[in-house]
């Protein structure tokens, strides 16, 4: 396999419960409805972002929980969003509500401050969780976020808050990849022979590691391997090797199908770097799926005895995919590698780290 990688609600929160303040954080709030935000009110680039103080967001489904943020991570996805990319799929799932401004980040870690009335006993007030937020939801570049029950764990005790954020949409992503996609949900992964192109990134580390906890037989491909030498050392110690045939290969860099040597032998290349949004941004809505598609059939129709395939992987908010990476990040068989640590207050810093390149692991944001 290949891969390339708000008042009403404010108002019953604050009187209701007062009787766990002893355990609930106290947030920065400017006036008594409002947290600090990042947010974007146009498209463009990082000088689009902007700080201040937002609405604290209402509660609107049952299954829903208020968060107070304490950490979250930068992702290629909140970059590539902040200059309107996905705008016209995105839309779909948000039914047409407004899409800005918009408030970016993916996934978090912090605690309870109120839960909607169908999430049960499995979450209460005053909890530390992690989890993440669909790309179509408002983010957790904020003080305060909403996440749905079925998207958040309950936060490791040996791990910090900025360690455990740093996993969750990696992670979750590589998941989708691999096991969706890549269709190892079904064929298991034990003895799969898997190339990582783009290793040392946050997906490539998260997916080097979920692999190898499969019994996977894991190889490695580290573009300018020289920058890499901390990350080379976590790799020897995981067992891992650098090869040139494997059984699947994922993409985890900018590595195009069209630039993969003929003389490769694999069965499936999965690629994260699909074409499908940026030409529905650019075509619409039908004239994009059927670019998409046609793309996508070009590359699959081989000649008989090629049994080679492409595929594209996206990130999938699975509860499923969840549990089962929390279960292995609570083992200690999927462990955090942070490239750089902010402060809230200096998100665009983050972002401009992140389009240099060349990740170790993951940039995250301590609130």
């Amino acid at each position: 396999m290949f891969i390339n990688i708000a008042n009403s609600t404010f108002n019953f929160f604050r009187q209701g419960c007062r009787k766990f303040s002893s355990s609930i954080p106290k947030i920065k709030i400017r006036e008594e409805n409002k947290a600090n935000a990042w947010q974007v009110h146009s498209y463009g680039d990082i000088e689009e972002l902007q700080y201040g103080a937002v609405r604290i967001p209402k509660i609107e489904d049952p299954d829903e929980l208020l968060i107070n943020v304490e950490a979250a991570s930068v992702n290629p996805i909140d970059l590539l969003m902040m200059g309107g990319y996905g705008r016209t799929l995105f839309q779909i799932p948000r039914k047409c509500k407004m899409e800005l401004p918009l408030t970016l980040g993916r996934d978090f870690c912090g605690t309870i401050l109120y839960k909607g009335k169908e999430v049960g006993d499995a979450f209460n007030v005053g909890d530390k969780v992690y989890g993440f937020i669909p790309v179509h939801k408002q983010g957790s570049f904020s003080e305060v976020a909403i996440a749905n029950k079925s998207h958040i764990c309950k936060k490791p005790e040996k791990l910090s808050p900025v360690e455990c954020t740093s996993l969750v949409y990696a992670t979750m992503t590589a998941w989708s990849a691999l096991y969706l996609f890549g269709n190892m949900l079904f064929k298991g992964g034990k003895g799969t022979k898997v190339l990582i192109l783009g290793a040392s990134g946050g997906v490539g580390t998260a997916a080097v590691q979920l692999l190898k906890s499969q019994g996977c037989l894991v190889h490695v491909m580290l573009f300018h391997w020289w920058n890499h030498w901390g990350l080379i050392i976590f790799l020897i110690i995981s067992n891992q090797i650098i090869s040139k045939m494997w059984k699947q290969r994922a993409n985890c860099a900018k590595f195009g199908y069209d630039n993969v040597p003929k003389t490769w032998k694999f069965g499936t290349y999965i690629t994260l770097n699909s074409p499908l949004l940026h030409n529905t941004d650019k075509l619409g809505l039908v004239g994009g799926l059927l670019s998409s598609a046609s793309t996508l059939l070009s590359y699959n129709l081989k000649p008989p005895g090629n049994q080679k395939c492409l595929t594209w992987g996206f990130f999938v908010p699975s509860s499923r995919g969840l549990q089962f990476i929390h279960n292995l990040i609570s083992q200690g068989k999927i462990r955090p590698l942070i490239h750089k640590e902010f402060k809230f207050e200096n998100l665009p810093d983050a972002f401009r780290e992140l389009k240099k390149g060349h990740m170790r692991g993951k940039i995250v944001i301590k609130f």
